[in-house]
C-alpha cells in the first residue's frame, strides 16, 4: 500500500511540475507578443509608411526628382504672378496629379519586375508601357494648365505684380511653408542612408525647418525684440526637443535650421 500511495504522490508531483511548468511557457510568451496599436499609432505609420515610398521613388526613379523640383520651381514662380486662389487650386491639384501617376508607374514596374523575376515578355512591356503612358498623359495636362494660368501672366508681368505680392503675406508664408516642406522631403530621399522617416531622423530635420522658417517670417513682419526672442527660442526649443529624443543628430538639425531660415529670408526678403 506504501509503495502505490508512494507512486500516486510521484505522479500528482510530476503533473504539478509539468503544469507549472507549461503556466511558465505561456507567461513568457504573453510576454513577447506585440501590443497591440493604437489608432493614432497606426495613423501615424501609415505616414511613416507613404514617406518610404516617396523615398524609394525620389532615389530610383530619375523622372521623380524632375517632377519634385518642378514643383518647387512652379510654386516659386507662382510668387511672381499674381495667381488666384482657383488657380493656385489647379496648380496644386495637377501637380499632384502627375506624381501620384508617377507613384503608380513605379510601383506596377516593381510588381511586374516582381511577377516576371527578370524574365522579358510582351505581356510585362505592354503593363509597363500603359503606365508610363498614363504618366505621360498626367504630364501634359500639367503642362496645358500651366500655360493657361501663366501665360497672360507672363506677358504682362510688370513691378505692380510684385507689389500686389507683397501685401498678401499669408499667401507668401503659406508657400514658403509648402517649399520649405517640399525641399525637406526631396532632401531627405536625395540622401536617405537607411534611416528615417517622415516623422523620424533623416538628413534635414523637417519639423526644425518649418520651425525656423515660420521663427524667420515672424521676424520680418514684426519689430517688437521681445517677440523675436519668443519667436526663436520656441523654434530652438522644437531643434532641443528633436535632439534629446534622438531623432535627429545636431547636423541635422542645423541643416533644418538653415534650410527654414535661408528660405524665408530669400522670399520674403525679395517680396516684402
Amino acid at each position: 500500500m506504501k509503495d502505490e500511495k508512494q507512486l500516486i504522490e510521484e505522479i500528482k508531483d510530476q503533473v504539478k511540475k509539468e503544469l507549472k511548468e507549461e503556466k511558465k511557457k505561456e507567461d513568457e510568451a504573453e510576454k513577447y507578443i506585440p501590443k497591440a496599436k493604437s489608432p493614432g499609432e497606426k495613423f501615424v505609420k501609415g505616414f511613416d509608411y507613404a514617406f518610404e515610398g516617396l523615398v524609394f521613388a525620389i532615389n530610383n526613379e530619375k523622372n521623380m526628382k524632375f517632377h519634385v523640383l518642378t514643383s518647387i520651381l512652379v510654386l516659386f514662380i507662382s510668387l511672381f504672378l499674381n495667381v488666384s486662389r482657383v488657380e493656385m487650386m489647379f496648380l496644386v491639384f495637377s501637380i499632384a496629379f502627375v506624381i501620384s501617376c508617377e507613384l503608380l508607374n513605379t510601383s506596377l514596374e516593381q510588381a511586374v519586375n516582381l511577377g516576371g523575376r527578370g524574365k522579358k515578355s510582351k505581356e510585362a512591356k505592354a503593363s509597363k508601357d500603359l503606365s508610363a503612358a498614363a504618366t505621360f498623359v498626367s504630364a501634359m495636362n500639367t503642362l496645358f494648365i500651366a500655360y493657361l494660368v501663366f501665360f497672360d501672366k507672363v506677358a504682362n508681368f510688370s513691378s505692380s505684380v510684385v507689389l500686389r505680392i507683397s501685401r498678401r503675406p499669408s499667401h507668401l508664408a503659406l508657400i514658403t511653408v509648402s517649399i520649405v516642406i517640399i525641399s525637406t522631403i526631396f532632401f531627405k530621399g536625395i540622401f536617405y542612408k537607411g534611416h528615417g522617416t517622415a516623422f523620424h531622423g533623416g538628413f534635414v530635420s523637417g519639423h526644425t525647418s518649418i520651425a525656423f522658417c515660420l521663427a524667420t517670417i515672424g521676424s520680418m513682419r514684426i519689430d517688437e525684440g521681445f517677440l523675436i526672442f519668443v519667436f526663436y527660442g520656441l523654434a530652438i526649443i522644437v531643434a532641443e526637443s528633436r535632439f534629446e529624443a534622438n531623432i535627429h543628430s545636431l547636423p541635422e538639425i542645423i541643416r533644418g535650421a538653415i534650410l527654414g531660415t535661408a528660405t524665408a529670408l530669400l522670399i520674403f526678403g525679395v517680396f516684402s
